[in-house]
């Protein structure tokens, strides 16, 4: 846990303190007393961050601690391979408008926020050939459909099959 959350755990188990103290205990004398003892002790526990801040032990790095961070990259990984595996749905749908049976899929990674497409593969395997459409070079069609779709050097999209 961080120190934030420590310190506010503190705060709130306090408070939840006085208040069961403060049900059980009926009205009187000594009631008063024990409250002023919790809102001391309250004041304390908000203090105690203030004192350490003058005194410069604080370490302001462990406010938020790396298990977040990673906690956020993961995510941040997961909407990128979203976004790829988006992208290959879209890219394969646009591709069976033409040519049924072929298979997409893309090696990409991300600079920052861009996506940069490594390859994309075409597998023609489960390409399905009308009686009229036989003597077309679909290895050659294919590419340049998905070039016409993505900016995308001739070398980076892989037909096989």
């Amino acid at each position: 846990m961080s120190e934030v959350s420590i310190y506010l755990l503190s705060i709130v188990g306090v408070v939840f303190l006085l208040v069961v103290v403060e049900l059980v205990l009926p009205d009187s004398k000594i009631s008063k007393y024990i409250k002023s003892i919790f809102s001391i002790f309250i004041v304390v526990v908000i203090i105690t961050p203030i004192v350490k801040l003058v005194k410069n032990d604080w370490d302001w790095n462990s406010i938020f601690t790396n298990s977040q961070y990673e906690i956020n990259q993961d995510f941040l990984n997961d909407i990128q391979n979203q976004q790829i595996i988006t992208f290959e749905r879209e890219l394969q749908n646009f591709i069976d408008k033409e040519y049924k049976g072929a298979k997409v899929s893309i090696s990409a990674n991300f600079e920052g926020e861009e996506m940069k497409i490594n390859y994309i593969f075409v597998d023609l395997s489960d390409l399905v050939i009308f009686e009229n459409e036989q003597h077309i070079n679909y290895y050659t069609a294919v590419k340049e459909l998905v070039r016409s779709q993505v900016n995308i050097d001739e070398e980076r999209v892989v037909v096989y099959g």
